[in-house]
Parts: structure tokens; C-alpha cells; sequence
């Protein structure tokens, strides 16, 4: 390889670690702010949990549509929640991967699957695996703001709510740890699963205050557990976002360590060669003078 090769390999592996090291730091800022959101959202969504546990216990005559059960399941949605950019290591191909796994096993047991899917880079990947993708959305931002996706999550609920689906459930990324995150299906439809997590701990709580209901119980806790079901699908999104952000952060730090790596052997070679054509420049020099 030619010296001035070497050279421009060397500027621009350089440039290109500038722009690694640059995101790496920006996804280290924005992750501590995502894992803040996703972590202030959580006694949220409990708080609703425990209304609504509590809406069902003074109105047992009354069951919600989004409680009903199916005798036979037949029709399934799945929100997928993904990212939309790249550069983030496994975190997309993993859950997707995941996802694949349950859509064949759903059509190996003959039900059929509607497939929505939150953030760019989902649907790519589950067009071509065959998946039914019947909404999708993208551009979701930093900041998370839950109208940038509504329109697709309600096509789940207002399916499930007219009877056409079955079950519906949730896939994305759950933030485990400060640093660490793990692909998870989560079914979210009906609500009878989210809802006995919290029934303990709800009977567990000595003070009790009574409710007045306006204009009636009916109303009020389908309200409530349409906003329940809406805070579990963007809790969903906040520790996606979260788990985004952590997994960028470690792909642009391990591509920054790469780049180290790469441009420490150029210069290496660089070495090499600059001594090795100073060596070839000198022998020619000598046999020039001895041939006069």
C-alpha cells in the first residue's frame, strides 16, 4: 500500500471516529433523560391501576368491554414498538426477531395476526417476513409526546372494543437495568393480567375514600381503563426509547474502540512503510554512488 493511501485511510477513519465519539456522548445525555421519563411514568400508570381496581370493586354488577375474555381466539393484535433510526446495535433485530417467532407461532395454531407498528424501522423487516401490518407510524422525537402515535394505537383498541380482535399485546424493548434491556411481549388486551398484579397491594391499603360517580359508574370506568390501557402502550414507548438510547451509547462506543484500534494499526503500517521507502530510497542513493 502506498504511503499517501495510508494517509488518507488514516483521516478518514479519523473523521469518522469524530462522529462516533460525538453520538456516543449524545446518547449518553439522552439516555439519562429517557430512563428519567420511563422511570417518573411508572407511578403513573400505578396510580391508575389502583383506580381502576378500585372503580371494579365498587361496581361489580358492571364488566368493561376491555375485561371480556374470549372463549376461542381467533384474531390477535400486536403493536410493535421500534426505533426510528439506526446505529443502535441489536436492539431492533432482536426484538423483531422475537416478534417473527411469535407471528409463526400464532399461525401455526391458525389464528391471524394485524400487526401495528411504532417507529421507522419495524416495518421493514415485517413486510418482508409476510407480517399484516394494518397501521404504522413514525417520527416520534425525543420528547414522546403520545399524539405523534395515537392514531395507530387506536386501531387495536377500537378492533378489540368492536370485537374483531381477540387479544392485543405490546412488543418492545423493557429497560431491566441502568444498562441493560431485554426484548418482551407483553399482552395488554384484555386487562385482567395488568390489573391482578396490583389487586394485592391494593387490599393491602387501609384507607379507603368514597367515590361519587358523575354522571354514572358506566361511563367512568371505561374511561379510566381506555386511559390505563393508553399509559401501559406509552410506558411501552418511554422504555423502548430508553433501551434505544442505552444501546447507541454502546454501539458508538464500541465503533469509537474500532476506530482507535484501526487507526492505531495504520499508523503502525504507516511507520513501516515511510521506513521501509527511506531504507529502499538510500540503498538506490548507494548504488548510484559505487555505479560512478
Amino acid at each position: 500500500m502506498h504511503i499517501r493511501e495510508i494517509r488518507s485511510k488514516i483521516r478518514s477513519v479519523s473523521a469518522t471516529r469524530k462522529i462516533t465519539r460525538a453520538m456516543e456522548m449524545m446518547s449518553r445525555t439522552r439516555m439519562a433523560n429517557a430512563q428519567r421519563r420511563a422511570r417518573t411514568f411508572r407511578p403513573y400508570a400505578d396510580r391508575i391501576r389502583e383506580i381502576a381496581l378500585r372503580l371494579r370493586e365498587d361496581s361489580p354488577d358492571y364488566v368493561s368491554p376491555l375485561f371480556v375474555k374470549r372463549a376461542r381466539i381467533a384474531r390477535v393484535g400486536l403493536i410493535v414498538v421500534s426505533t426510528d433510526r439506526g446505529l443502535c446495535g441489536p436492539l431492533n433485530s432482536r426484538l423483531l426477531m422475537r416478534c417473527a417467532e411469535r407471528l409463526n407461532e400464532w399461525q401455526g395454531a391458525g389464528m391471524e395476526a394485524e400487526v401495528i407498528v411504532i417507529g421507522a424501522r419495524g416495518a421493514g423487516p415485517l413486510m418482508r417476513h409476510g407480517a399484516n401490518i394494518v397501521a404504522r407510524t413514525a417520527a416520534l422525537g425525543t420528547n414522546l409526546h403520545f399524539e405523534s402515535f395515537f392514531g395507530a394505537v387506536t386501531v387495536p383498541l377500537s378492533g378489540f372494543l368492536a370485537g374483531q380482535l381477540d387479544e392485543v399485546y405490546v412488543a418492545y424493548n423493557h429497560l431491566s437495568s441502568a444498562l441493560s434491556y431485554e426484548p418482551r411481549i407483553d399482552r395488554i388486551l384484555p386487562l385482567g393480567e395488568w390489573l391482578r398484579e396490583g389487586e394485592e397491594g391494593q387490599r393491602a391499603g387501609a384507607v379507603r375514600t368514597e367515590y361519587l360517580y358523575e354522571p354514572s359508574p358506566k361511563p367512568v370506568v371505561d374511561a379510566l381503563l381506555l386511559r390505563y390501557v393508553e399509559a401501559l402502550i406509552y410506558q411501552a414507548v418511554a422504555e423502548n426509547n430508553a433501551c434505544e438510547q442505552c444501546a447507541r451509547m454502546f454501539a458508538m462506543q464500541t465503533a469509537t474502540e474500532n476506530a482507535d484500534r484501526v487507526i492505531r494499526d495504520l499508523r503502525h503500517l504507516y511507520q513501516k512503510t515511510r521506513q521501509a521507502q527511506i531504507t529502499t530510497e538510500l540503498c538506490e542513493i548507494v548504488g548510484g554512488a559505487a555505479a560512478v
